[in-house]
């Protein structure tokens, strides 16, 4: 034999209906024919399934409701920072979009205008389940119950994956308990992560489906596997999701060898296939969104600058930052080790001591979960080659979130395409909890296995004793000092200010940590004992499991849910509320607010157009034309210089006084009052130049110079002329012109304009350039011209009245949406042709646990 529960390398174990047995059928099987009595296995086992089908979704909706009852039994909003940066600005947009002119195309609000598709302005918009909540409720409530519900569907899923692996009722109620409070994912809430939370929860579910491919002969199992990569990619995090595509493809090339070994190379060829052939129909699906975001990021994004344009060492050293380092490594079992950065309880203030800039969420894996993933493994036992997958996948995964502190990371980052584009490896750890708590629901029932093995309940004693022991014999190192000195001698040696304080505020909570950890592996321990003494039933092995695991996560969770006023988001400041209503009563103007270092997107959400703000992939040019560095201070827009100030129409800027001091020489028009009386912020008037305006002068210069140009205040006259990179179509006389212009219709993807003009000129929109924007002039379609370095032109060929219309239409949209329905036509097709045929078992080789 070649592992135990197994006969013959080519036929494996069938149950009565044909498939091959899962572990714990082939478990069973075993304990059948052995010589010696087996009752108490049997007992157990049959515990562990006693549970009704529906104990396990009412118990994750109860983990769930509890872990966020805050926000479902309040009106408030489900705090994320992310969220407050961009995240409920750009849905809101999204929502009074969808409820007036349609699907957006454009965001015109902030940096001067950005494609909302393809820059991924509005994350999960085309997602689902995040649509129908943006249409059913406020923005503020639909944003906190996505990650609600995607957090109980991660449990609902981890369950289903474990028991299609053929794990009790029981173990799979604990392997999802310790998925859905995973705080690798549950405290991304703290963030505003809601991508990487999507990602992370539909994990189970791809390994559920793509598994299922191996057991049934029809086309639903892949058809519905091509659905879920899609609804995957259309949360956006392409990044997450390419880890957890690789890790599926691993997944799937380790069945195939175990079904070419059973069966043959050609049923194994032919899963393999329908597997592949699916997921390509499934990013077909998701084209809509996949596609054009991958051109605008390689092309127009800020994010060319970090990885394509930049030199090697550049681009990895961006690839490798926000990595784990050695400290984050031992935070994954005592969650205290390293801190974070968030506030509230004594262990989660200023405690942050690591290496990156800070810390708001949390990688910890779960002790519990852990302990129970070794008895998987030291148990030992039928099901080693499954068991083993899973520990070289969240091994392979952990190696990776380190960085560059191992050659995994580089290995990766040199041979795989794709992985120099992306930054914060950490962000794989995902991965390896996913692997963590699949171990764990196979931990529970490898417990029940070894009631009657002595020599084995030793050694998984052994290990579990000794796990333990040394977590406390660490405590008491930590305890005395000789830790944190051997620890900044040996790997941080280089710990001066601001982390030494942090290390010194972090001490007693790192010593209780481990003896926290201590405790709660000497109760695993000790259940474990009992179990082994036959001390309980299987009902109540599961019961206890959970109830640990939850304990032990829950603690961490619990300062990353917080919730707050929405009134904070959806009730405009005196500073706003003015420019609110200045946006009613004049013409198109932007505002430049210096407000967070001039990240401010709030003003937005009141229908102000913002000349700055935050975004992750805002056009590049029009970063440069400000002078913004990552999220740092837009430095042509702070020192006031009157060429990016007057082109971009801004006509007020929105100042903290309270941080900067008020401006000198003007008086503001507005202000915002704390409740002493000092001013908060003030809103102080801007000569900009209109939105729109005809000039009959361009200067053309090479390309990469315009901004030179536009920078130099004596050189360049905005009011008179326009910087171009290519010749204009129409023949320009150099003169003076008198023009006047008359909107007519603005909506984020059409604009129209009536132009008089006294002669030939060009039509300078303070509005970004982008390939998709198209124009016409009388009815007749004209090229619209990139000027001033990122802005727009129309060329006007002569003088008289001119009817100028502008209208967003990308051609890659159009051929991606019509790849996406092609795709989704066939994926949906194929599976309600073989809903409707019926499932046939398919022999597939050993399944579930017994590989």
């Amino acid at each position: 034999m070649t592992e135990e529960g197994r006969t013959s390398p080519r036929r494996g174990r069938r149950n009565r209906e044909g498939e091959p047995r899962t572990g714990a059928e082939a478990d069973a099987g075993s304990r059948r024919t052995a010589p010696r009595g087996d009752r108490n296995e049997q007992s157990l086992r049959a515990g562990l399934e006693r549970f009704p089908p529906w104990a396990a979704p009412l118990l994750f909706a109860v983990l769930t409701t509890f872990l966020f009852r805050e926000f479902i039994f309040s009106g408030d909003m489900l705090f994320g920072s992310d969220t407050l940066a961009l995240g409920y600005t750009a849905r809101l947009f999204l929502a009074e979009a969808l409820r007036s002119t349609g699907f957006p195309a454009w965001n015109p609000y902030i940096l001067g205008g950005t494609p909302f598709l393809e820059s991924l302005a509005g994350g999960d918009s085309l997602h689902p389940l995040s649509v129908a909540l943006l249409l059913v409720m406020e923005t503020y409530r639909a944003l906190g119950w996505k990650l609600v519900i995607h957090v109980f569907l991660a449990g609902l899923f981890m369950y289903g994956w474990l028991r299609v692996l053929g794990v009790s009722r029981g173990g799979a109620m604990v392997g999802g308990t310790a998925f859905l409070l995973a705080p690798y994912m549950v405290t991304l809430v703290f963030p505003g992560h809601d991508g990487k939370i999507f990602v992370t929860a539909m994990t189970p579910l791809l390994f559920w489906m793509g598994e299922w491919i191996w057991r049934r002969k029809d086309l639903l199992p892949p058809a519905l596997l091509g659905i879920t990569v899609a609804v995957t990619l259309v949360s956006t995090h392409f990044q997450m999701a390419y880890f957890l595509f690789g890790a599926m493809g691993a997944y799937m090339l380790f069945r195939g060898v175990q079904v070419a070994r059973m069966e043959g190379w050609q049923p194994a060829g032919r899963g393999f296939g329908i597997f592949l052939l699916f997921s390509i129909l499934g990013a077909g699906a998701a084209g809509v969104q996949l596609l054009p975001a991958v051109d605008y990021v390689t092309e127009h994004s800020r994010r060319a600058a970090t990885t394509l344009d930049a030199s090697p060492e550049e681009a990895r050293a961006f690839s490798a930052s926000w990595s784990l380092h050695p400290e984050e490594a031992v935070s994954l079992v005592v969650p205290e080790f390293v801190g974070v950065s968030i506030g509230g309880p004594a262990w989660a203030t200023e405690t942050y001591w690591g290496r990156n800039p800070f810390k708001l969420n949390h990688e910890y894996l779960g002790l519990v979960a852990l302990l129970l993933a070794l008895a998987a493994l030291v148990g030992g036992g039928a099901g080693g080659g499954l068991r083993w997958f899973m520990v070289g996948i969240g091994g392979v995964a952990f190696l990776f979130t380190l960085g560059a502190h191992t050659p995994v990371w580089r290995i990766f980052y040199e041979v795989v395409p794709g992985i120099s584009l992306f930054r914060a490896p950490s962000m794989a750890i995902f991965v390896t909890g996913f692997a963590v708590a699949t171990l764990a629901g196979l931990g529970v029932d490898r417990l029940a296995t070894l009631v009657d093995d002595p020599d084995r309940q030793k050694r998984t004693l052994a290990w579990l004793g000794g796990v333990s022991g040394l977590l406390a014999l660490t405590g008491l190192l930590a305890a005395s000092g000789i830790l944190f000195q051997l620890w900044e001698w040996v790997l941080s040696p280089e710990l001066t200010g601001g982390k030494v304080a942090a290390l010194e505020a972090a001490r007693p909570h790192i010593v209780r940590g481990f003896f926290t950890a201590a405790l709660l592996g000497g109760i695993v321990t000790g259940v474990t004992w009992g179990v082994f003494r036959g001390v309980g039933s299987g009902v109540a092995l599961a019961l206890v499991l959970v109830g640990l695991v939850a304990v032990d996560q829950l603690r961490v969770n619990a300062p990353f849910i917080r919730t707050m006023d929405p009134a904070r988001v959806t009730v405009p400041s005196p500073s706003e509320r003015f420019l609110q209503e200045r946006t009613r009563e004049e013409g198109p103007f932007r505002v430049f607010s210096m407000v967070q270092g001039g990240q401010d997107v709030n003003p937005a959400s009141f229908g102000v157009e913002l000349a700055a703000g935050h975004h992750p992939n805002d056009l590049g040019r029009y970063r440069d034309l400000i002078g913004m560095e990552g999220s740092g201070i837009p430095e042509h827009l702070a020192r006031f210089h009157p060429n990016v100030l007057g082109i971009l129409n801004v006509r007020y800027i929105l100042w903290p006084d309270a941080q900067y001091g008020p401006l000198e020489g003007v008086e503001p028009v507005a202000q915002t009052r704390l409740a002493d009386g000092q001013a908060w912020t003030s809103v102080y008037p801007y000569p900009g130049l209109p939105r729109a305006r005809v000039v009959g002068r361009a200067r053309v210069v090479a390309e990469g110079e315009a901004l030179n140009w536009i920078l130099d205040e004596e050189a360049f006259d905005p009011r008179t002329e326009v910087i171009l990179e290519e010749e204009p179509p129409i023949t320009l006389y150099e003169n003076s012109i008198q023009s006047s212009v008359e909107w007519i219709e603005r909506t984020p993807d059409r604009l129209v304009l009536e132009v008089e003009t006294t002669g030939p000129g060009l039509l300078v929109l303070s509005e970004n350039w982008f390939p998709a924007w198209h124009a016409s002039v009388n009815g007749t379609e004209v090229p619209v011209l990139r000027a001033d370095h990122t802005l727009r032109a129309v060329p006007l060929a002569q003088e008289g009245s001119h009817r100028v219309e502008m209208w967003y239409a990308s051609r890659q949209l159009s051929r991606s949406f019509r790849l996406s329905a092609l795709s989704l036509l066939l994926l949906t097709g194929a599976g309600l042709w073989s809903g409707l045929r019926g499932a046939r078992p398919r022999p597939s080789g050993e399944e579930g646990n017994d590989r």
